[in-house]
């Protein structure tokens, strides 16, 4: 019996759908935006990946966990857009470095990489660990006995299908191919390197001025909402100083050289800090990531403690005039985002022994160094500039703190 032209229309349409479905797998697949199957990188296909803001950890284990890298860069954005693991230090010590740090996650998430990557044999010979005061603030309980390391991120059933069969893996295809000829693309690299090059576009249009000002108002609202402490007041551990033991003494474990440290924020936040009350609690806040090291220390571990926050040439590079679009500044995006080439510096200090403005702190050396530090902070706010104006108006209903240099104090105490 001839099959009727409604039967043969409804499989022509099934084949079509069938044939579509695959076709658009294969696609995905092999555009491959987030680099999850290790397609090959074409240049002007996929060879530039976009910045997404899904499956990171997946995307990152996947990349890391392919790379098998002997050095790990490990913290929040600071790590992620200032730290390239290309950096020439890396290859002189004969490592490969690849960067795990993910925007807005605590030290925990630093930790589970740390496990999946000694799961993986790949356990690094070199790490470096962003730590900032602004995720111990507040200081949440840690919950005791501390949490189970989940299992590494793995492409199941519901990732394949998401990334492969749906509009989302699409779109992220059609992007991917899209961004090949943008100028400045927001990107990550296959060592997981955000230059945040998207922002040079965003500078030309606001100004690094506006910038600034956007993420000091940013960073008020958070603080404000955070209490004014970074240990619990039952005398017990928070979750961030758990999880920055756990860490260095796991890092410690496996033989790994651990370099902490602590961001070089802008001088615009060390002012802020200061009119917020939190000057003190930072400098409080340094001697104790000093005491967790100390403590992993005990093992015969080599972790040293850098403190790149302090007042220098580099922290205080002049902030660019309201309405001036045409300045792109050295090392700062905004205050709390450093450049590749702040980064690159610290880099040189920590991996080449190259002078550079960042401090090391040791047992014999902090409380010299904390005392020197607060006098910079508070030399700097005692003298008028456009930049402690500009902290002034952030705080428009509190009193400026009157601030005494470091000379004005030695003069009246002389002894």
């Amino acid at each position: 019996m001839a099959m009727s032209p409604w039967l043969r229309y409804l499989r022509w349409m099934f084949a079509t759908l069938l044939a579509t479905v695959a076709l658009c797998g294969a696609f995905n697949v092999a555009v491959d935006p987030l680099g999850i199957f290790g397609t090959p990188r074409i240049a002007g296909f996929n060879a530039t990946k976009p910045y997404l803001d899904h499956h990171r950890d997946l995307a990152r284990w996947q990349a890391a966990h392919r790379l098998c890298p002997t050095a790990g860069i490990f913290g929040n954005s600071r790590a992620e857009i200032g730290f390239d693991p290309e950096h020439p230090g890396f290859a002189t010590l004969g490592l490969v470095a690849y960067n795990h740090a993910i925007p807005g996650t605590p030290i925990n998430i630093a930790l589970r990489q740390l496990h999946w990557l000694d799961d993986a044999d790949c356990r690094p010979k070199q790490v470096i660990v962003g730590v900032d005061f602004f995720d111990f603030l507040g200081a949440p309980p840690a919950r005791v006995p501390p949490p189970a390391i989940p299992p590494a991120p793995r492409i199941d059933g519901s990732v394949f299908a998401e990334t492969v069969f749906s509009v989302t893996g699409l779109r992220d295809s059609l992007n991917t191919i899209a961004i090949q000829h943008v100028s400045h693309p927001a990107s990550l690299s296959p060592r997981g390197f955000n230059p945040l090059l998207n922002y040079i576009p965003e500078v030309a249009q606001t100004g690094h001025y506006g910038l600034f000002r956007q993420r000091a108002q940013e960073n008020l609202r958070s603080w404000t909402r955070k209490s004014p402490r970074i240990h619990p007041d039952n005398g017990n551990q928070s979750v961030e100083y758990a999880g920055l033991e756990a860490f260095l003494q796991d890092a410690a474990t496996m033989g790994a050289t651990v370099h902490v440290v602590i961001y070089p924020y802008h001088a615009q936040i060390r002012l802020m800090m200061e009119r917020a009350g939190l000057g003190q609690l930072f400098t409080e806040w340094k001697a104790s990531v000093l005491a967790a090291a100390e403590h992993a220390r005990s093992t015969n571990a080599d972790i040293k403690v850098w403190d790149f926050s302090g007042i220098s040439a580099e922290t205080t590079e002049p902030i660019p005039a309201p309405g001036d679009r045409q300045t792109q500044l050295a090392y700062y995006w905004e205050a709390g985002h450093f450049k590749k080439a702040l980064g690159d510096r610290i880099l040189d200090q920590i991996l080449l022994d190259r002078p550079g403005f960042g401090h090391l702190l040791t047992r014999t050396s902090v409380d010299r160094w904390l005392i020197e530090d607060q006098e910079l902070v508070t030399d700097l706010a005692s003298r008028p500039s456009g930049l402690i104006r500009d902290v002034d108006s952030l705080f428009p209903n509190t009193k400026p703190q009157q601030s005494t240099s470091a000379s004005e104090r030695r003069d009246r105490n002389p002894s």
